[in-house]
């Protein structure tokens, strides 16, 4: 146990600085990228993103490699190690993490010039915030099918200028969208039967005329303006939905 506390310790310094190169581990690790190959591409996102020069860019490979090194003891305690730290072991942990984040900020302060290193800062708060909002995605299925509709209405609003007439059939549009999930999420708990192919190809389509259906409703709802907005906002909605799925791969 208190070789994994040790090395877990060491591990903190390599978990923030990938953090703030906003890299994904998960997709390193897809790739079967190895340490020097992670390293490399943390690098090249630094450089990208900071205007990094070829002095700044050795001593942040170092910086790197140092982390790295880290990572892999920690890695090798961790395989040696069948115990969960104590409730103690974790609070020095949290205090050590704090410690080693500080020190990585001073390191990099040293290595970048003000602007590069406002830059880097802003950086780490546009990730840390991000993963914030990913931490809370299992919570939004936590609200009710309303609480949903709601929410999803008043973004329309703002991001369309909706009036109050607009708000209320787009309003209803939505509740009767979600009545219909409801239902189809109601008829496939009760069966228990897992879909056939001709099934899943029977609820594409549907789900297709659905959301022609849909739209059709949206633009006789909406002004030229607005519907245009709304067929950008979909599409990079779409989009994003294709690229998460290919993250997922």
């Amino acid at each position: 146990m208190k070789k994994l506390f040790i090395a877990a310790l060491l591990f903190v310094g390599i978990v923030s600085f990938a953090q703030d190169v906003k890299q994904k581990p998960t997709r390193d690790q897809r790739e079967n990228l190895t340490p020097e190959q992670r390293n490399e591409k943390h690098l090249q996102k630094l450089t990208s993103e900071l205007s990094l020069d070829k002095k700044q860019q050795n001593q942040v490979k170092q910086l790197l490699a140092e982390r790295s090194t880290k990572a892999e003891k920690f890695k090798d305690a961790r395989k040696d190690s069948k115990t969960k730290p104590t409730a103690e072991e974790r609070e020095a942990l949290k205090k050590q993490i704090e410690i080693e984040r500080a020190a990585n900020d001073a390191k990099m302060k040293a290595i970048l010039n003000a602007d590069q290193y406002t830059k880097w800062t802003a950086l780490k708060k546009e990730h840390k915030d991000h993963n914030r909002k990913g931490d809370h995605k299992g919570k939004r299925d936590m609200k009710s099918p309303q609480e949903r509709d709601q929410a999803r209405l008043q973004k329309l609003t703002t991001d369309l200028s909706l009036n109050t007439d607009q708000q209320k059939q787009i309003g209803e549009l939505l509740s009767d969208r979600s009545t219909k999930m409801a239902m189809l999420e109601k008829s496939r708990r009760d069966t228990g039967i897992k879909p056939t192919a001709a099934d899943k190809e029977a609820i594409k389509k549907q789900m297709t005329e659905d959301h022609n259906a849909f739209d059709t409703k949206m633009k006789s709802i909406l002004n030229a303006d607005q519907y245009k907005k709304w067929t950008a906002i979909q599409k990079e909605r779409k989009d994003k939905m294709k690229d998460h799925r290919k993250d997922k791969m």
